[in-house]
C-alpha cells in the first residue's frame, strides 16, 4: 500500500489568491489518473485559520481545535476585530453598532439579544464566521459597525447522495447536542441543522457590587448595592434549506429557521443601603426577584436566480421575519432599615414583537471581457415592531394589580424602499469599486393605549461608497476604502417605558430618536506568504447625531436613556498576522489601539482616551495526529461619553482527536479561564452631580468535552442562489456602556 501525503502551506484562500481551496478539487480525476495503481491515496493541505481581503474577515471554525465543545461567545472572543466585554456585549472594530446575518439572511432576534443567546449556543453549529467591515452599496445602509455574519455548513453537491454529522457536548456551563444533515438526489438539494443547549451541572452565576456617590447631599451620600444572580436555560435553533436546479440557468431556493430560548431568573437577589459622608447607615431595604425570559424567532425565505447566456444574473428573493421577547419578572420587597415599601410585591411584564416583509431584486452583468461588473437592484422593508409592556404592586402576589399609567402599549412601523448601484473594474494591477445606494424611509410610533400621541417622519439617504486596490502580487494588495452607513433606533430605545424593576433605577427609552450617520476612511495592506500572513491598516472614523445612552439622576433615582447627543470621532491602528512556525505549528496575532473623542450637547459631556486590545492563537499537531490550540487575549481599556471600563483577559485551550479509518470520530476537550471563579468587569460613570462605580462579576470559567460521528459522503459543491436578503437597518440596544445594576442573562 502506498500512501502520498502532498503538504500545502502557506496558501491564501482569498479573493486575491489564484489558487483553488483544496477541498474544491474534484476527487473523481484524482481517483481516475491513480485508481489502477495504488491501493489508497491520502491528500491532506494546511488550511488557514483566517482570512482576510481588507473588507471581509473570515474565521474557519472547522479548523479551530478549541473551539470544538465551546459556545459561540467563546469562540468570536477568538476572531480578530471582534472583543467580547465582561458583560457579553459585542465589538466590531471598537463599535457596538453592527449587524448580525445567519447565512446572509438577518436574524432580528439575535441582533436584540445576541448576548444572552450567543453563550448557550454551540460553536460547533457553524463553519466559520465572517466580519464585514465594508458591506458596499448592494447591503443596507445601516450598521456603523459592519456585519457579523454566521456561516453554517450550506453547500451543494453535484453528487447524489447524503452526509451529517452528531455532536454531543458536556461542560460545566452547559451541555448540548447538534444534528446536520446534507443530501441530494437528481437536481434537488436540502440541508438542516438542529442545535439543542441547556444548563447542565450549574446554574451561571453573577454577582455585581455597586456604589453611587451624591456629591450634593451630605445625608443621602453613597448608595451601595449588592446583588447575586442565577440563571438556567433552555436554547434550541433549526435551520432548512433547499434548492431544485431545473437546468443550468434556472435555480429556485427556499428555506426556514426557528431560534428559541427559555431563561429562567432561578434567583437575583439584591440588598440595597444608604450611607451619609461619616459612613452611617441612613437606610436600607431586600429585593428577591424571579421571572423568565423567553425568545422566539422563525424565518421563512424564498428566491429564485436566472444565469443569462451572457453572463448576467438576475435574481429575485422574499424574506419573512418574525420574532417575540416576552421578560416577565416578579419581585419581594422587604424594608430592612428606616424604609418602607408602598407594596410588598411587584411585577414588570415586557413583551416585544417584529414582523418583517422583505422583498429584493438584483441584477449584476460582467462586461469588457469580464473586467468590469455593473451591479444594481432594490430592496423593500415592510416592518412592524409592537411593544407591551405593563407594571404594577399589590400586598400579596396573587393580588397585584396593574399600573395603567406606567403601562405602555405601542407599534413602530418603518417602511424603507431603497435603490443601489455598483461598479467594479480591474485595470491591470488596479481595481476601483464604487456603489451608492438610495434609501427613503418613512417612519412612525403609534401607541395603541392611553397617549393619543402618533409621530411619523420621512428620511431621504444618499450613501455612497468607493474603495481602490493595488496588487502588488496575487497575495498582497493595498486597499484605500471610504463608507458611509447609517442607523435607525430599534424598538428599544424608542419605547418610553420605564423599566422599573429595581427601586431606584429606571431605564427608559426615548420615542423622539432619529437615525445616525457615519463616515468611515480606511487603508489597509494585505499580504499572506508561506510563512508570514495578514494584514495591518488605520483607519478613522465621525459620528455626528450619534444615539448616546447617559445617565442621569432625580433624587436618588437612577435613571438611564438613549438621545441623538454624540458627535464621536476615532482613529485606529489595527492588524492581524498569521505565521506558519512549521509544517505542524501555526501562530496568529492580532491587535488594535485607537484614540477616542466623545462630545455632546444638551446633556453637555465629553470624554476622550485610549482603547485597545490584542489576541493569540497557537495550534500544534502533535505526533498521533492530537491537535493542540492555545488562545488568550486583553482589552486593555475603553472608554464611553460618561466615563470609561477596566480591561479584562481571557484565555482557553483545547486538544482534539481523530479516529477510525476515515476520521470520522472526533474527540474534543477544552478549557477556558480556569484559574478564578468569575471574571470581573468593572466600569465607571461620572457626572457634574454623581459617579458610580460598578463591579460587575461573570462565572466564565469552563471545562468540557464534546464528541462528533461524522456519516455519509458527499463531494464537489455545486452552485446556488447567490442572492442573500440582507436587513442591517437597526442600531444597538447598548453602546457599551456597561450594566446599571440591571438584569444580565
Amino acid at each position: 500500500m502506498l500512501t502520498i501525503i502532498p503538504l500545502i502551506t502557506g496558501i491564501a484562500l482569498s479573493s486575491t489568491t489564484a489558487l483553488a481551496p483544496a477541498d474544491t478539487i474534484p476527487v473523481d480525476t484524482v481517483s481516475q489518473k491513480f485508481t489502477d495503481n495504488l491501493e489508497e491515496l491520502v491528500v491532506t493541505a494546511k488550511k488557514k485559520v483566517i482570512k482576510s481581503d481588507g473588507a471581509t474577515l473570515t474565521y474557519d471554525l472547522r479548523e479551530d481545535t478549541s473551539s470544538k465543545g465551546a459556545t459561540l461567545l467563546d469562540a468570536l472572543k477568538k476572531v480578530p476585530m471582534i472583543t467580547v466585554d465582561g458583560q457579553d456585549k459585542i465589538m466590531i472594530n471598537g463599535d457596538s453598532n453592527f449587524k448580525i446575518f445567519v447565512n446572509g439572511k438577518e436574524e432580528p432576534m439575535l441582533e436584540a439579544n445576541y448576548d444572552k443567546i450567543f453563550k448557550s449556543m454551540p460553536a460547533d453549529a457553524f463553519s466559520k464566521i465572517e466580519v464585514i467591515t465594508e458591506p458596499g452599496a448592494k447591503f443596507d445602509a445601516e450598521g456603523t459597525g459592519g456585519i457579523l455574519n454566521l456561516i453554517t455548513e450550506t453547500k451543494q453537491t453535484s453528487k447524489d447522495g447524503y452526509t451529517g454529522s452528531i455532536t454531543g457536548s458536556l461542560s460545566n456551563r452547559e451541555s448540548g447536542v447538534s444534528l446536520f444533515g446534507r443530501a441530494k438526489y437528481g437536481n434537488f438539494n436540502v440541508d438542516a441543522n438542529v442545535n439543542y443547549a441547556a444548563t447542565a451541572i450549574s446554574d451561571q452565576d453573577q454577582k455585581s457590587h455597586m456604589e453611587t456617590i451624591d456629591y450634593n447631599n451630605s445625608q443621602a451620600y453613597k448608595l451601595v448595592r449588592e446583588q447575586v444572580q442565577k440563571t438556567g436555560f433552555h436554547f434550541i435553533s433549526s435551520t432548512l434549506n433547499a434548492s431544485w436546479t431545473p437546468d443550468d440557468h434556472n435555480i429556485f431556493s427556499f428555506g426556514g429557521s426557528y431560534t428559541g430560548i427559555n431563561a429562567k431568573i432561578k434567583k437575583m437577589d439584591q440588598h440595597t443601603n444608604m450611607f451619609d459622608t461619616e459612613g452611617n447607615r441612613q437606610w436600607g431595604y431586600s429585593q428577591y426577584f424571579k421571572g423568565n425570559l423567553k425568545m422566539n424567532s422563525a424565518s421563512a425565505n424564498a428566491s429564485y436566480q436566472h444565469d443569462f447566456k451572457d453572463s448576467g444574473k438576475f435574481t429575485l428573493a422574499y424574506l419573512f421575519n418574525f420574532g417575540k421577547t416576552p421578560l416577565h419578572i416578579n419581585s419581594v420587597n422587604e424594608a430592612d432599615y428606616n424604609f418602607s415599601f408602598p407594596f410588598a410585591y411587584s411585577f414588570n411584564n415586557m413583551d416585544n414583537y417584529t414582523r418583517e416583509h422583505t422583498v429584493q431584486i438584483d441584477y449584476s452583468t460582467p462586461f469588457g471581457g469580464e473586467k468590469h461588473l455593473l451591479e444594481t437592484g432594490g430592496k423593500m422593508i415592510l416592518r412592524l415592531n409592537s411593544a407591551y409592556s405593563t407594571q404594577g404592586s399589590g400586598t400579596s402576589a396573587d393580588n397585584m394589580i396593574s399600573d395603567d399609567a406606567g403601562n405602555v402599549f405601542m407599534n413602530q412601523m418603518q417602511n424603507i424602499y431603497a435603490l443601489y448601484a455598483s461598479y467594479t473594474g480591474h485595470f491591470g494591477a488596479w481595481t476601483a469599486k464604487a456603489g451608492v445606494r438610495y434609501e427613503h424611509t418613512d417612519m412612525g410610533i403609534k401607541y395603541l393605549k392611553g397617549d393619543p400621541r402618533k409621530t411619523w417622519s420621512n428620511l431621504d439617504d444618499v450613501v455612497p461608497n468607493a474603495a481602490l486596490t493595488y496588487s502588488f502580487s496575487p497575495m498582497s494588495n493595498l486597499r484605500l476604502a471610504y463608507q458611509m452607513r447609517i442607523s435607525r433606533p430599534s424598538i428599544q430605545q424608542i419605547s418610553p417605558f420605564q423599566v422599573n424593576i429595581m427601586e431606584n433605577i429606571v431605564q427608559l427609552g426615548n420615542p423622539d430618536l432619529t437615525s445616525q450617520k457615519n463616515n468611515k476612511i480606511s487603508l489597509t495592506y494585505t499580504n499572506f506568504g508561506r510563512v508570514l500572513g495578514g494584514n495591518i491598516g488605520v483607519e478613522y472614523s465621525q459620528t455626528d447625531n450619534a444615539i448616546e445612552s447617559y445617565e442621569y439622576w432625580e433624587g436618588q433615582t437612577q435613571y438611564s436613556t438613549y438621545a441623538n447627543i454624540g458627535n464621536n470621532r476615532s482613529i485606529a491602528l489595527q492588524g492581524f498576522l498569521n505565521i506558519n512556525i512549521s509544517p505542524r505549528m501555526t501562530m496568529s496575532v492580532n491587535g488594535r489601539v485607537a484614540y477616542v473623542s466623545l462630545k455632546s450637547t444638551s446633556p453637555d459631556y465629553s470624554n476622550h482616551g485610549w482603547t485597545g486590545n490584542y489576541g493569540a492563537n497557537w495550534a500544534y499537531t502533535a505526533p498521533g495526529d492530537i491537535k493542540l490550540s492555545l488562545y488568550g487575549g486583553q482589552n486593555v481599556h475603553n472608554v464611553n461619553l460618561q466615563g470609561h471600563f477596566s480591561g479584562f483577559y481571557y484565555y482557553g485551550l483545547g486538544i482534539s482527536r481523530d479516529f477510525l479509518k476515515n476520521k470520522s470520530l472526533n474527540l474534543a476537550l477544552n478549557a477556558s479561564n480556569i484559574f478564578s471563579k468569575y471574571s470581573s468587569f468593572k466600569s465607571y460613570t461620572y457626572t457634574k452631580t454623581h459617579y458610580n462605580y460598578n463591579n460587575f462579576q461573570n462565572q466564565q470559567w469552563r471545562v468540557g468535552v464534546s464528541l462528533t460521528w461524522k456519516f455519509g459522503q458527499l463531494s464537489a459543491p455545486a452552485k446556488k442562489v447567490q442572492l442573500q436578503i440582507d436587513n442591517d437597518d437597526k442600531v444597538s440596544t447598548d453602546n457599551g456602556q456597561g450594566a446599571k445594576g440591571g438584569i444580565g442573562l
